[in-house]
């Protein structure tokens, strides 16, 4: 059994200039933080984390590295989960290789397409995840080359607000 946790970036600035650069605003950081102590405190161990390559979801990845005690040669941006749908997630995350011994992955990318993946493997409902918003599957495999015919389960979400 595997765990994936999907992780919506962090609240950011409204949009002037290029999508791809817009920053965390201070409230994003702030709950950035947050959500990786409560992730910490619930006792999830996250091996790798793949984040999209835009500024705001790699500053949401650096914060969440940095308070899980993440080594950065275990995170990897990818141009494929910038605004990235189902498909494309699903390939991102057959990226890895057959062997690693990765028991937690962390998606961090961007809506729709973080809740549309949710939803669609898991056959949930959630109406959206929230900006730093956090769901948790778990995924019945013994390596990630399996993932897409793979069972998989919704286990929780966390919201910055709750």
């Amino acid at each position: 059994m595997k765990t994936l946790i999907i992780i919506r970036h962090a609240k950011a600035e409204q949009g002037f200039g290029k999508d791809i650069e817009r920053k965390l605003t201070d409230r994003g950081e702030r709950n950035a933080a947050k959500m990786a102590r409560l992730l910490k405190e619930k006792g999830y161990h996250i091996d790798r984390i793949f984040s999209s390559n835009s500024e705001r979801t790699m500053q949401t990845t650096r914060i969440f590295a940095e308070t899980l005690d993440i080594p950065g040669n275990h995170i990897r941006y990818f141009e494929s989960l910038y605004l990235a749908d189902v498909l494309g997630i699903t390939e991102t995350i057959e990226w890895l290789k057959e062997g690693e011994n990765i028991q937690t992955l962390a998606i961090v990318a961007h809506n729709p397409g973080v809740t549309n993946f949710v939803n669609d493997l898991t056959h949930t409902g959630i109406d959206s995840l929230p900006t730093c918003g956090i769901a948790v599957m778990e995924v019945a495999m013994n390596d990630w080359s399996n993932f897409e015919a793979a069972k998989k389960t919704f286990v929780t979400t966390f919201s910055p607000k709750d």
